[in-house]
């Protein structure tokens, strides 16, 4: 009997050690990817009863202070991220998504024109997040499409997203800048890691202004576009999703070194329910990936190895000798 029990919990022990070794090393590499054809929608918008400040150009180019709201939507497109992995020779998801700010009431879903927009089209590795290079990219802001080399990070984060600095794209001055670790912290109950990408001051182009904003005579007069930001990034570690997004921006132009307006200056981040949604979403998904990439793997290694250990102990274990058991059962019957 003892032996049987033995061969079963050897057997056993054995199917537990290859179930972890495939759940660290197989089922994970699958889960942990990013679909193919992913829908969402994001809100970003000033604090309830905070202005921000643009330049009203229909107005006169005169500054305006309103509340703001920026809407994101990401739509994944199956068919060019099959051909991207084919021609890339790997796994590369393209999403494409459209960002339009305006004041609240505005509907980015009218046509009309919005104060600012942005159409992209990435491609990215489904496992890190990190942008790749590829022919079928490009960018549209405000009315003009170039075809777009992205890089750095740019909708999320990798899978088991670590405490350390990540590049981060920044579509205002076409490049991925550092994103850096600043801490651990919570949201809705959830673990998050905080990053902080800082934009120094860049100049992002130039623009044809009256003379009378920048105080000349001229009738106009040639005036930089300059860009600043701080965008604070909370990521949820182990599937690299951004739970909550926020950036305080500050754009001007500036003529010979003095600024003259205000174009963008305004704090926006992500909603309140915006980040219970998300926290919702992937609550389910961050649990699955922990159990398959820690406890799973941890668990069916100790369990097999005692069951293995267990199972050679009982098996190699010697029984009483034949003669010994008799004597004994003899002894037994005689006493009796």
């Amino acid at each position: 009997m003892g032996k049987k029990l033995g061969t079963v919990a050897i057997v056993l022990g054995a199917f537990l050690l290859v179930l972890a070794a495939l759940s660290k090393f197989y089922m994970y590499d699958r889960l942990a990817v990013v679909p193919l054809n992913q829908e969402t929608t994001s809100i970003s918008a000033t604090e309830e009863g905070a202005d921000g400040t643009i330049l009203d150009i229909p107005g006169g180019l005169v500054e305006k202070q309103t509340p703001l709201k920026s809407t994101r939507t990401v739509q994944g497109d199956v068919e060019m991220s099959k051909e991207a992995s084919d021609e890339l020779d790997r796994d590369v998801a393209v999403w494409k998504t459209f960002v339009c700010t305006d004041t609240p009431d505005f509907d980015c879903g009218s046509g009309d024109t919005p104060l600012a927009s942005t159409y992209d089209i990435v491609a990215f590795d489904r496992h890190t997040g990190e942008a790749v290079s590829w022919d079928g990219t490009r960018t549209e802001s405000n009315g003009t499409t170039v075809r777009g080399s992205f890089e750095g990070q740019y909708f999320k984060f990798p899978f088991d997203t670590k405490k350390k600095d990540y590049e981060f794209w920044d579509g205002t001055i076409k490049q991925a800048t550092p994103a850096k670790f600043v801490k651990e912290t919570e949201l809705e109950g959830m673990k998050v890691y905080q990053f902080e990408q800082v934009i120094e001051p860049t100049k992002t182009g130039t623009i044809a202004v009256p003379g009378t904003l920048a105080g000349v005579s001229n009738p106009t007069v040639t005036a930089d576009r300059i860009y600043s930001n701080t965008r604070l990034l909370n990521v949820e570690p182990t599937t690299g999703v951004i739970i909550r997004g926020g950036e305080t921006q500050d754009g001007w132009l500036e003529y010979q070194g003095e600024r003259i307006a205000t174009t963008t200056e305004a704090s926006l981040q992500y909603t309140d329910q915006n980040v219970k949604d998300t926290v919702d979403e992937y609550s389910s998904k961050v649990t699955l990936l922990n159990a398959i990439q820690t406890w799973i793997p941890l668990g069916g290694l100790i369990l097999g190895l005692v069951l293995i250990g267990l199972g050679v102990v009982l098996v190699l274990r010697k029984r009483p000798e034949g003669g010994e058991r008799r004597a004994t059962d003899e002894r037994v019957r005689t006493t009796a």
